[in-house]
């Protein structure tokens, strides 16, 4: 459920691409010896060779099995001075394939490629490694019957997806490859995966990068820093953008406003899901929760959500919240060698804490959990705050101590450390390697406090904190500045200067929601203009529309969707961003927009060309341009309007 995964791909696709193209001028060997390995062309584009090792799946040899460990090698480019050392990258989840990531892990070390090799594994459970493919687990149900089925499946081999096995596996990559050490760089729980790492084999570590981190050693299973930063964000947002800030009162007032009406009367409704299928949806508690405890993911939640409730509020409009709930509901069924749902329960259940102890019998787990939710209940009332903790657990929002591991077998008595949740020795320290720390001040699934705690146990550690991102900010950060702190990291062992950071851009509100486009503000007049304040409100509602065509590039699965009040749009990758086709988009009722918009993700430049029509009729046409990247950027709009010379201008949407 990372939102933002594919924002990368149009930004860097281009230049990698390019190298990789350039680099098969010349015939590339069809295979390579690396350490003790013959490795297999498998990817011409970046010049990639494929490999893999046989590991036990138990080191201890009690569970009888191997599992097979894939990798990919992608050699440095510049063979004419030494090697300078390998990256190492690793994906999130926990679940995801770190091969299906190449493109994004390609394009983050793109400058640092010339003297450097990169080494990406799968983990064992995931992608090239034996991904874990539990049949009714697959769909993103933790049914309890689907989890015990699962765990049936895996049989004695369920305890042996632990992190610490996975990293055993890396290592032993490294050692067949002749690999001594590696630059460490982590996303979620991949910044877990290197926790482990260097606490288990710290001399094997030149370097860790950990991006939207946690702590291994959580202090609280319950991740209560991480619900307190998804509804703080809600204000956060709308203090650093102008259209929300210039309201009075504050975002979260308004939003308890919502969490009371739907307590007595849910919302339901027909809305747009991220493929612009009309979905029946519901808005109630559970669902506001999951809503909110997702915004972190990226910015189309908190861009939409302030706006939205005061749709509802002072118009009766129940759409753009519906629209949120349905595009997060989108139904999205991966191949587990993309996702495997079963790694996801196997790692949670077996290295992350829990309300209940897996060795004890199951009765005794059900009245621990029990046991545990009333003691949360009457101790802890606020951890959802405003809602209640009986709320927050209908909600199954991203926290790890919920029921799902209920049926998980009990863990084999031969397994070290052997207690649930303890994937590390309580002896080990974590060594001085220089670690650097990444984090969004907007991350409400892992958030700066779970980054602080994280940081703390590392004695040589920074921790950069930026601005206005969510999660995993090398891939949301849009002006490069993460990336340039994380190139001069790897080649220097500091981040340098980071002022960068402030340069990074709130994310811009939606100013309203509205039925008609004699409900918007008019966009204001520049010098040359003729067209009136009703028609400056027409054009407002082609603006409108191309901006929220925009942000929902970061829920659309398929490339398509649709208009909030109706219309469709594509888009398509091209050679530096996206191209984006409309065709009778409606964000307000009475206009429809047609036309393209051109995102060049290198230079950050949206341009737009687009018709108006009301009623059938064209009303007019419209060029529309501003920079994606700047800090509450303003945009240009010029045309006709009825006929009218338009020249007008307003914040970005």
């Amino acid at each position: 459920m990372e939102f933002t995964r594919q924002s990368w791909l149009g930004v860097t696709l281009f230049a990698c691409l390019t190298l990789g193209l350039a680099g098969s001028a010349n015939a590339l060997p069809t295979s390579i010896e690396v350490g003790n390995l013959t490795l297999t062309l498998c990817n011409t584009i970046y010049t990639g060779y494929c490999g893999t090792i046989k590991r036990a799946i138990d080191p201890s040899g009690v569970v009888a099995g191997t599992i097979t460990i894939g990798f990919e090698y992608y050699p440095r480019s510049d063979n004419t001075q030494s090697r300078l050392g390998t990256l190492l990258p690793q994906e999130g989840g926990p679940g995801y394939s770190s091969t299906g990531s190449r493109d994004f892990y390609l394009s983050l070390f793109d400058a640092l490629r010339d003297r450097r090799d990169v080494l990406i594994v799968d983990k064992r459970g995931t992608g090239l490694s034996g991904a874990i493919d539990c049949l009714d687990m697959q769909t993103g149900s933790t049914d309890l019957d689907a989890v015990a089925a699962c765990a049936k499946q895996l049989g004695g081999s369920a305890w042996f997806y632990r992190t610490d096995f996975a990293v055993a596996d890396i290592v032993a990559v490294m050692d067949a490859l002749n690999i001594d050490d590696v630059d460490f760089y982590g996303d979620s729980y991949g910044t877990f995966v290197g926790q482990i790492f260097a606490g288990l084999y710290p001399g094997r570590l030149r370097s860790i990068i950990l991006d939207s981190a946690y702590p291994v050693r959580a202090p609280d299973p319950w991740f209560a820093t991480d619900w307190a930063a998804a509804w703080s964000g809600i204000d956060l947002s709308c203090d650093r953008s102008p259209s929300c800030n210039s309201l009075g009162g504050t975002a979260t007032a308004r939003m308890r406003k919502i969490v009371n009406a739907i307590r007595a009367n849910p919302i339901t409704g027909d809305a747009p899901d991220g493929n612009g299928d009309l979905q029946a949806t519901t808005l109630d508690t559970s669902a506001l929760i999951y809503l909110i405890d997702s915004a972190g993911f990226g910015p189309p939640i908190y861009r939409d959500l302030d706006a939205a409730a005061r749709a509802w509020l002072n118009s009766a409009d129940p759409l753009p919240l519906l629209r949120l709930v349905s595009e997060i509901n989108t139904a999205r069924v991966d191949a587990a060698a993309v996702y495997s749902y079963g790694l996801y329960e196997a790692v949670t259940c077996t290295d992350y804490g829990l309300l209940y102890d897996l060795n004890d019998p199951r009765a005794t787990r059900n009245r621990q959990y029990a046991g545990a939710l009333q003691d949360a209940r009457t101790n802890r009332p606020n951890l959802f705050a405003p809602f209640t903790v009986d709320e927050g657990i209908a909600s199954q929002v991203y926290i790890t101590p919920l029921d799902s591991c209920l049926p998980w077998p009990a863990p084999p008595k031969n397994l070290a450390p052997g207690d649930p949740g303890a994937p590390l020795p309580a002896n080990v320290r974590f060594p001085t390697v220089p670690t650097l720390v990444l984090s969004g001040d907007l991350d409400a699934i892992t958030s700066v406090i779970d980054a602080n705690e994280t940081t703390q146990q590392f004695p040589n550690a920074v921790h950069v904190v930026v601005p206005n991102l969510g999660h995993v900010v090398a891939e949301s950060d849009w002006i490069g500045c993460t990336v340039g702190i994380i190139g001069r990291f790897v080649n220097n062992l500091a981040p340098g200067n980071t002022n960068c950071v402030r340069k990074v851009r709130p994310v811009r509100t939606v100013p309203k929601f509205a039925f008609y486009a004699c409900d918007l503000a008019p966009l204001t007049a520049r010098a040359g203009n003729k067209a009136s304040a009703p028609q400056r409100r027409i054009a407002a509602a082609g603006l409108e529309a191309v901006g929220d065509i925009i942000a929902r590039y970061y829920v659309s699965n398929n490339y398509v969707g649709s208009g909030l009040r109706g219309g469709q749009f594509s888009y398509n990758a091209t050679a530096v961003g996206y191209a984006f086709h409309l065709k009778s988009v409606r964000f307000t009722q009475d206009v429809a927009v047609s036309g393209t918009v051109s995102w060049d993700q290198t230079s950050n430049l949206v341009t737009a060309q687009v018709t108006l029509k009301r009623d059938s009729a064209a009303v007019g046409n419209l060029t529309i341009s501003w920079n994606e990247a700047d800090i509450n950027a303003i945009a240009s709009v010029s045309g006709t309007v009825e006929g009218e010379l338009l020249r007008a201008a307003r914040i970005a949407p």
